[in-house]
């Protein structure tokens, strides 16, 4: 679990002992005191209160998994289609969890090539904005509403913007080459490509977990 995850499940605990301490403290007051019977419209407040708790901490994460459970074969394909956009296909057997993410070129120091280069690097950076693009569009909505995916579609998002940064410093290199503008250029380009390897290993990862759990479940 990366940083991200841990701190989301720390304010998920966080959120549920708090909401059954406070539960726990309305039912104390119910049963040891008259106070709900003098006050009813704290007596009211209180009883939408606890119904509002058990709701968000029961029934939602009741619905949300046999919602996640029902729709995790088509989860499945819309994990694979991202890692199709991202995959060197040539070097890569998906269905075998063998995934070589596709990177972009860092821009070598000799001149006369570096403009042709940095031609290059834009146009592949283009296609590659199109594919994530392209990917995104089909299936963010479906994710966003059948699963737990929100910190993968994030993930995605934001290299799509990392690809625009590549972009713009490639234009910026171009118009004002030198040394500068060079390392600024491949330092972006590192950072994408850090980005793509990262995204990979998640997307891996969710499949791996997915596909033993589905075999647990068959072997049960």
């Amino acid at each position: 679990m990366n940083g991200d995850g841990v701190l989301r499940h720390g304010r998920r605990v966080a959120s549920g002992v708090g909401a059954i301490v406070l539960v726990a403290v309305i039912l104390w007051i119910d049963i040891s005191t008259d106070l709900w019977n003098e006050w009813v419209i704290l007596a009211g407040l209180a009883a939408g209160l606890v119904t509002f708790i058990l709701t968000v901490l029961v029934l939602d994460k009741v619905i949300a998994r046999s919602t996640a459970r029902r729709w995790a074969p088509v989860t499945r394909l819309a994990l694979t289609e991202f890692l199709h956009a991202i995959a060197d296909e040539e070097r890569s057997e998906i269905s075998r969890g063998e995934i070589v993410p596709r990177t972009l070129p860092e821009i070598g120091a000799r001149v006369d090539d570096r403009l042709p280069a940095i031609h290059a690097l834009r146009e592949q950076v283009v296609d590659e904005r199109a594919r994530l693009a392209d990917v995104l569009s089909r299936w963010t909505q479906f994710l966003a509403s059948s699963g737990d995916n929100e910190a993968t579609l994030i993930h995605v998002a934001d290299i799509a913007l990392r690809l625009d940064l590549v972009r713009d410093a490639a234009l910026e290199a171009e118009h004002r080459p030198g040394a500068g503008t060079l390392a600024d250029l491949n330092q972006t380009v590192r950072d994408c490509n850090a980005a793509l390897a990262a995204l990979e290993s998640e997307l891996r990862t969710r499949l791996v977990a997915d596909t033993a759990a589905r075999r647990a479940a068959a072997a049960a």
